[in-house]
């Protein structure tokens, strides 16, 4: 009687074995076939590639980038932290430094360099230089110290102390630099500042942006769902370092210079004030990247809309907004550029990218053709909840 109960349980074991595997074979068939659909999307190239080390300061470019778990190598894993204290002079909150609200951080300019290029390895150096003196946010009169710093891009974490950085309400909690770096920064601003470094650490993304979150999954291509529910192939979903929304943003030449037509004759839209981490051009026309659902460059990169604040009506010579018709881009884009539900009181231009799957260690290069392979039916809208 035992033989015979024992040997049942196995069939239907076995049976569930079989099932099991059946339905795998059918489900990895189905993604191969999904994912192998022809697409029609636009043919790119890289033309320009910036890293910025520190987030809101401005960046530099780079011929080609190696990329990192959470964009590229290096890219916005420091941040400059306001203090605000009470009345007893205690420090209540750290507010993250955005470019939106302090229009005078363009006067830094960070840079990575290794024996002597700037190029983003993981043993460079990050070199912030401040080209404030003589403007009106001059407060480092009385400072004689070099406009010039120097800190590792990866420093050692031993000793410092760890406080909680939050931006666009995900949280982290992230290192303090120590008390030079923030001297440094808060002669030359004016304001009590300290250098925070993310570290190993990492914030969550909010809201359904994330193409592999589980409610980014829920929105997403059947060929990812598909992927997600196969042993050994799911990606885990995307975080961020200190960059705002996603791990990178992507910029079109064409949408550039259709802004540049907006402007009086003599003005040309500077790319760089949209601070994008990759420049394409081939697109076949401005804006449409406002449906595209997906990029292929080395992996998969899926994107999504990105919003624009005023810091891309600054003078980089003065800190302030320009005096000239490129002070007025936001509200010239504002006219038709409002084209997101989710954030109905600002512009769009660039889309925002998030690079998943074997591409950690890899490198993007100018030069690189890039691929449009999915387009989305309809424009994509912001649902991040802070």
């Amino acid at each position: 009687m035992g033989t015979v109960e024992s040997a049942s349980a196995f069939g239907a074991t076995g049976d569930a074995i079989i099932f099991a595997i059946t339905v795998l074979a059918g489900l990895t068939t189905l993604l191969v076939w999904v994912s192998s659909r022809p697409h029609n999307g636009d043919n790119l190239e890289i033309t320009q590639l910036h890293v910025f080390p520190v987030k809101t300061l401005r960046g530099s470019a780079l011929t080609e980038a190696h990329i990192g778990r959470y964009g590229l190598m290096g890219d916005r894993t420091f941040s400059l932290q306001r203090v605000h204290r009470d009345e007893s002079n205690k420090p209540t909150r750290y507010e993250t430094v955005l470019a939106g609200s302090y229009l005078q951080v363009a006067l830094f300019r960070a840079s990575i360099e290794h024996e002597g290029k700037l190029q983003n390895s993981p043993e460079g150096e990050v070199v912030v230089t401040w080209h404030g003196r003589g403007t009106e946010f001059d407060t480092a009169k009385g400072i004689d110290t070099k406009d010039e710093i120097r800190f590792p891009l990866c420093p050692s974490l031993e000793g410092r102390e760890q406080i909680e950085a939050s931006l666009h309400g995900s949280k982290v909690p992230a290192y303090d630099m120590g008390d030079e770096y923030a001297t440094w920064f808060a002669d030359r601003l004016g304001l009590e500042i300290r250098l925070f470094y993310i570290g190993n650490g990492s914030r969550p993304i909010l809201g359904s942006l994330a193409p592999n979150s589980r409610a980014g999954l829920v929105k997403g291509r059947l060929a990812w769902r598909l992927r997600s529910m196969i042993p050994g192939m799911a990606y885990p979903a995307e975080r961020l370092a200190f960059s705002d929304l996603a791990h990178y943003l992507v910029v079109t030449e064409e949408s550039n210079n259709q802004v540049t037509s907006r402007l009086a004759e003599g003005c040309e839209m500077d790319v760089t004030k949209f601070r994008a981490n990759i420049v394409v051009k081939g697109a076949s026309g401005p804006f449409v990247e406002d449906y595209w659902g997906e990029l292929i460059f080395e992996g998969g990169m899926q994107t999504a809309n990105c919003w624009r604040c005023q810091s891309i009506t600054v003078d980089y010579k003065t800190g302030k907004t320009a005096t000239d018709d490129s002070g007025r881009v936001w509200k010239k884009l504002n006219k038709d550029r409002r084209v997101d539900k989710g954030v109905k009181y600002s512009p769009v231009f660039a889309r925002y990218g998030y690079l998943f799957g074997s591409t950690q260690g890899k490198k993007i290069y100018v030069g690189q053709k890039a691929k449009v392979t999915d387009i989305n039916n309809e424009r994509t809208f912001f649902d991040w909840p802070n």
